[in-house]
């Protein structure tokens, strides 16, 4: 006969099972448990998990890659990128967040639907991006002093060119400084999102200053490809990444790897548009028009491997409505 005790021993060694897991996974699985326990409710589950899916989606886009790492930052960024939807739908698309966390994540504090999903959000304005050159040489510089070269690349390339995680690692820097020294821009193929970089083209801008560090990488390499080693799977190396580069980032102010796609995000914005983005200016009367707002997010939508604009809000502020 079971006792309470083991049956707490046993849900609490599924639950470490689905963390360890994908976030789709885990959280589909907290989904079917959780209708499981209500009687049923099939048409629930279908549609909860349609709508976890859909949160999983945006999470690979900040590189978020465990339930832990989920936090009120995140699902309020997610509440912007999908403010063009309903309000019940919004409403829909956040509880089912909270549902999961509640499952997964112990002291999860649940994030209210109603605040965020009923208002039009200002959420990512308020939490600039202060990374500059300065800061990430500082960084790439402890890296590299500390035998950590590659992860010294990896930072580079999220900040200089907008590079996801899987990019930057499988980035192929012979073809890449080809490209930029032949026509000023490199394509991104290999990593990319649901593999988008094979079927559409997608072109970062390169500059002098750009130039010379993937001249510097390849040099470092040399014969090798791209950062990966030999040796290695690029699972082996990502972990490599999570255990030694995201402390030092955080040490040095920068919460997550995702930060320096903002970064890039936000420079390309002031280039483009002459204005400062809107994250990182608190003046409304100091933002650039909607039409420059606009064009700044179609070609950064573009560099940054995305469908679609809304998505660049969690990258530069919420859509300007200034004429």
């Amino acid at each position: 006969m079971h006792t309470k005790m083991d049956s707490e021993a046993v849900l609490e060694k599924s639950m470490e099972w689905d963390m360890n897991k994908n976030l789709f996974e885990s959280g589909s699985a907290a989904v079917k448990r959780s209708a499981r326990s209500s009687g049923g409710r099939y048409a629930w589950c279908a549609a909860s998990i349609m709508r976890w899916r859909r949160f999983c989606n945006f999470c690979e886009n900040l590189d978020v890659k465990s339930i832990a790492d989920i936090d009120y930052e995140i699902v309020a960024l997610y509440a912007e990128s999908i403010s063009s939807c309903s309000i019940s739908t919004r409403h829909n698309y956040i509880s089912v967040i909270n549902v999961v966390m509640r499952i997964l994540k112990s002291h999860w504090v649940p994030v209210s639907p109603r605040r965020l999903a009923g208002e039009k959000r200002s959420f990512v304005n308020s939490n600039p991006v202060i990374i500059d050159r300065r800061l990430v040489h500082k960084i790439a510089s402890q890296l590299t002093e500390s035998n950590h070269p590659l992860l010294a690349s990896v930072v580079n390339l999220g900040f200089y060119f907008g590079l996801r995680r899987r990019e930057a690692a499988l980035l192929e820097l012979k073809n890449a400084l080809h490209e930029a020294e032949q026509f000023g821009w490199i394509d991104i193929v290999r990593g990319t999102k649901g593999g988008r970089g094979r079927s559409v083209q997608r072109r970062v801008p390169v500059d002098e200053h750009q130039l010379a560090i993937l001249k510097g990488m390849c040099e470092f390499l040399g014969e090798r490809r791209c950062l990966v080693p030999e040796d290695q799977t690029y699972k082996k190396f990502s972990d490599y990444i999570s255990s030694e580069l995201l402390p030092v980032l955080k040490a040095n102010g920068v919460s997550r790897l995702h930060n320096l796609r903002a970064a890039y995000a936000c420079n390309r914005y002031q280039k483009i548009s002459g204005f400062v983005a809107p994250r990182n200016q608190s003046d409304p009367l100091l933002l650039a028009s909607s039409c420059a707002d606009t064009h700044a997010r179609e070609i950064i939508t573009g560099e940054l491997g995305h469908g679609r604009i809304e998505i660049v809000s969690s990258y530069v502020g919420r859509k300007v409505r200034k004429k």
